[in-house]
């Protein structure tokens, strides 16, 4: 039984209209005639109970603030700033992502990214940079131009960063009473998570676009079901705006794709982008991943195309350059 099924009934409704129905404190607060402090409190209770027990390098304070960004209760401007402090606290990530496999299956894909380490999310960057350089110097003449491959973005960091953000979960049985469920795999009930392909995403054809980037699609099989998750690193991207911003689509033709979301945080002046999503099976039915540039909240086709690559093993793509805009 999952442990959020043994939590008291009035935390566990707490939690459900926190995180299926989106409720805010204060709107539960109003629907059941109790101040919003004690809604608060039942919540953060229950995300308690849900965590590891020892939590003595990690201030009750912070705490708090990790409990609120998981349940969606923060400005944009609040949840930045935890998850400043999620890349630079080992003890807040591991409470963070041990209470975030836990509430997995009552809030399923609505829970907010963990972020990796700072340093592991530089390397991969530091490791793509010197993939372009690479490329620039060697391949100028080449049509294709633009395959990236980064040599020093392996298996491990991959992996680490798409736990980080959920996408696998497996048992605790590490011996040291943490209930940490994502970030252990049993040989009896996963196997273990492999780098199935590498996406490279390029600029359309005939873009003067310096912007480049790569996906890599992991999966693990747990009790006979297959996950796939990717890890997604884009630079030389220019800074989202509030009108302008980026999307991320599975992608055949402007009247068939699939919208996966908005990339969380979007690029800024560095004009780099980094991002996990779960890939669905769904996927077989598109032939492209591309990332575009929106300016619709709720976009029902997709935008400019900025970075395209192929889904292994699906259909023949078309052409980078047949089709660059499919909305805007």
């Amino acid at each position: 039984m999952p442990r959020i099924d043994e939590l008291p009934a009035d935390q566990r409704a707490a939690l459900q209209l926190l995180l299926k129905q989106g409720r805010t404190y204060d709107e539960i607060a109003q629907l059941l005639r109790i101040d919003e402090s004690a809604v608060r409190e039942r919540a953060r209770a229950a995300l308690d109970a849900l965590g590891p027990e020892d939590v003595d390098d990690l201030e009750l304070a912070d705490q708090d603030e990790i409990a609120d960004y998981l349940l969606g209760q923060q400005s944009a401007s609040q949840r930045a700033e935890v998850r400043r402090f999620l890349e630079g606290s080992a003890a807040g990530r591991a409470w963070a992502r041990t209470v975030a496999g836990e509430l997995r299956p009552l809030a399923g894909d609505n829970l907010p990214e963990i972020p990796a380490e700072a340093a592991e999310v530089d390397q991969a960057f530091d490791a793509l940079q010197a993939r372009t350089v690479h490329r620039e110097r060697t391949e100028q003449s080449s049509k294709v131009g633009g395959a990236i491959l980064i040599a020093g973005l392996v298996v491990v960091l991959v992996v680490g960063v798409l736990w980080a953000a959920g996408a696998f979960s497996g048992d605790d049985d590490d011996g040291d009473g943490s209930g940490s469920r994502t970030t252990q795999t049993t040989s009896t009930t996963a196997g273990q998570p492999t780098i199935e392909t590498q996406i490279n995403l390029l600029p359309p054809e005939g873009s003067d676009s310096k912007a480049v980037g790569v996906a890599q699609v992991a999966s693990q099989t747990a009790n006979g079901k297959t996950q796939r998750a990717v890890l997604l690193a884009g630079q030389s991207l220019p800074a989202a705006t509030k009108d302008r911003f980026y999307g991320i689509w599975l992608y055949s033709s402007p009247s068939k794709a699939k919208f996966l979301g908005f990339p969380d945080p979007q690029p800024t002046k560095d004009g780099r982008l980094g991002t996990t999503f779960e890939l669905k099976d769904e996927a077989k039915n598109y032939t492209d991943l591309v990332v575009t540039r929106e300016t619709a909240e709720k976009p029902t086709k997709p935008g400019t195309i900025v970075l395209r690559g192929p889904l292994a093993g699906n259909a023949e793509p078309q052409q980078p350059g047949t089709t660059t805009n499919g909305g805007e």
